[in-house]
């Protein structure tokens, strides 16, 4: 888990002091309105008996295993050759009771994966959790200040130069305040947001969590294209990403998408584009190789198979019409890329997909909504046609983000 650790400027400076200690729960969420929320706006403040239950209930187990895992580090701590156990979950349950009571206020957030999670997660999947902070941070009127990648799993080079390939690639930090040390008030916010949810007390701030993403995207696509400009082609290209090597029909099944099911959806997509007369590239990226996939012997395709990952995750931000995987690396090429995205819904994952624009499901079968793809399609191909549509796009990005 995430290591929770104070890192930052200290933001007191620049907002008022905190009150004392509050006698009553309604101080409590008074105080939490003050910092998480911009002006006029409610923190957590229940609406109803069933979210004061919610709210409850978070409190009391949360409190139970935050506990256990105190005093878990302490015994620790007094034997030799035991490290304590970094809770990023846990640790911000702490942070949030202080904050609750007015005791310690939260005042800015950052994202620093621990040393284990960072060595088990992606460059997707990081990108993902600090774009997540990010927006919560936007959207509770916090500050954001931001960490660099340490340590990121699936390196094909030296981890410095790993990392810093990756961090140069987002660009996520351009603009932004960078995370030191010591400071007070700020708080490392890396876990996903799911425990997080019952604390905010109230299901409208979950939306306001998701609404505070989406309208991110055009800022993090800005971020994305500062040291880079949009490419074209000149055909429409579609691609499917595939995921291999960490899962399979055994192994994390959960996110396995078979390779019939995949060349179904690519064919969906072949049939309607060839209906309009529409020339086109196919490609199939992804990890194995091509006697791996004997379903997509004899196509007319182009294969990128065990490439270098950096330059995968530019090629898949291009492409026109993305195929996306279960993965985070080709969702957030998703994310920033101004395509069409197709991707298979599943319960429980990637909620916020759905209400992406161009970000269309795929059925059981491979088949797509053929009427919703065409909707997306034409505003794509007339920006193709004027290229100056899509450079607006990122227009202007140096000046908004120096």
């Amino acid at each position: 888990m995430a290591s929770h650790k104070v890192c930052a400027e200290d933001p007191s400076r620049q907002e008022p002091a905190a009150p004392g200690l509050g006698s009553s729960l309604a101080s409590a969420r008074a105080g939490l309105h003050a910092s998480l929320a911009p002006a006029g706006e409610i923190g957590c403040r229940v609406v109803n008996m069933r979210d004061s239950l919610r709210l409850f209930r978070y409190i009391c187990k949360e409190g139970y295993c935050y506990v256990r895992w105190r005093l878990g580090n302490a015994a620790k701590s007094l034997l030799p050759g035991r490290k304590p156990i970094d809770d990023a979950r846990l640790a911000f349950f702490g942070r949030y009771i202080l904050h609750l009571a007015c005791l310690k206020r939260i005042k800015g957030v950052t994202c620093r994966l621990s040393e284990y999670d960072a060595s088990t997660e992606g460059a997707g999947c990081q990108a993902l959790q600090m774009m997540r902070t990010m927006a919560f941070a936007r959207a509770f009127g916090v500050r954001f200040l931001h960490t660099p990648f340490e340590l990121i799993a699936h390196s094909d080079r030296p981890m410095h130069e790993w990392v810093a390939a990756w961090e140069s690639l987002f660009n996520l930090g351009a603009g932004e305040i960078p995370c030191k040390a010591e400071a007070r008030g700020v708080m490392n916010l890396t876990f996903y947001v799911e425990e997080f949810h019952a604390c905010l007390g109230n299901p409208k701030r979950i939306e306001r969590l998701n609404d505070s993403f989406k309208a991110m995207l055009p800022e993090f696509q800005r971020k994305y294209y500062f040291n880079k400009s949009p490419r074209t082609t000149k055909v429409l290209t579609v691609a499917a990403h595939i995921r291999r090597n960490d899962v399979s029909t055994q192994e994390y099944s959960y996110m396995y998408t078979s390779t019939a099911k995949i060349l179904e959806v690519a064919n969906a997509v072949k049939s309607i584009l060839n209906a309009h007369g529409v020339p086109l590239s196919l490609r199939f990226y992804g990890q194995g190789n091509i006697e791996d996939f004997p379903e997509l012997s004899g196509m007319d395709a182009e294969f990128f198979f065990n490439t270098d990952p950096i330059w995968t995750m530019q090629e898949l931000v291009e492409i026109d019409v993305l195929i996306v995987a279960k993965s985070y690396f080709s969702i957030y090429a998703g994310l920033i890329s101004d395509g069409i995205k197709i991707f298979e819904p599943e319960p429980g994952r990637w909620p916020h997909l759905t209400n992406l624009d161009a970000w269309l499901p795929c059925r059981d079968d491979g088949s797509i909504d053929q009427a919703a793809f065409e909707r997306a399609l034409f505003p794509l191909l007339q920006a193709r046609q004027d290229p100056a549509i899509r450079e607006a796009g990122v227009s202007g990005a140096n000046a908004s983000i120096q």
